[in-house]
């Protein structure tokens, strides 16, 4: 290996190291409230090496929002099954991203609060990373309902890519709710996590069939 070779491959770990450690600040602290500073604390570096790297905190979060992107859709893809009917691969996807959701909520969150005035102006990689794997995620979904109106489990009265934009849209909306809202809701009304999500698969279903 050459030694142009060693300091790019250095630089990649060094990188990453330090989303590494941005990330476990982050998660803990909240992208509001989190400071380059702690970043640079827990990825033991200087600060001026840490802007060597990431221009802005705002640059690190979306080096962590392509990453969460990236997991997501590995994750909703092992879910679709060539051999079941596209409706049910719609169902398997919402059930991924529900687990997704539990098993990685720091990615989730960040997903999630990600704003949308990042990207008025795609003016840097990362944004363009960041906008591009939000695409791929949601073509996951797009691509299972068009499979299940050729393969007639779902109505060819459904836009697909409208459909997904609805449906993301709503176990989005209701994991929010779980996450933040359920003891109230069970407090309340003696109602579950699981209640909740198997009335969103009874709706999803109905209102998708043909």
């Amino acid at each position: 290996m050459g030694v142009a070779e060693r300091k790019e491959r250095e630089k990649v770990q060094r990188r990453n190291s330090i989303v590494d450690a941005a990330e476990k600040v982050f998660f803990k602290r909240g992208i509001e409230d989190a400071s380059m500073d702690e970043v640079a604390q827990e990825a033991e570096l200087s600060k001026g090496t840490l802007y060597l790297y990431f221009k802005s905190k705002d640059e690190l979060y979306k080096a962590i929002v392509i990453r969460g992107f990236i997991a997501l859709k590995r994750r909703l893809k092992e879910a679709v099954n060539a051999k079941e009917s596209g409706l049910l691969n719609v169902r398997s996807i919402s059930t991924a991203y529900i687990d997704f959701s539990r098993k990685h909520l720091g990615y989730f969150n960040a997903i999630l609060h990600y704003q949308n005035d990042a990207f008025k102006k795609i003016t840097d990689e990362n944004s363009l990373q960041s906008l591009e794997g939000g695409n791929a995620v949601i073509q996951v979904l797009i691509n299972a309902i068009h499979k299940g109106i050729e393969d007639g489990s779902i109505s060819a009265s459904v836009n697909p890519v409208e459909a997904a934009f609805v449906l993301w849209s709503q176990i989005t909306g209701l994991l929010q709710v779980i996450q933040r809202k359920m003891g109230i809701i069970t407090f309340h009304y003696k109602i579950k996590p699981d209640d909740l999500l198997q009335n969103y698969f009874e709706l999803l279903e109905h209102s998708l069939k043909a």
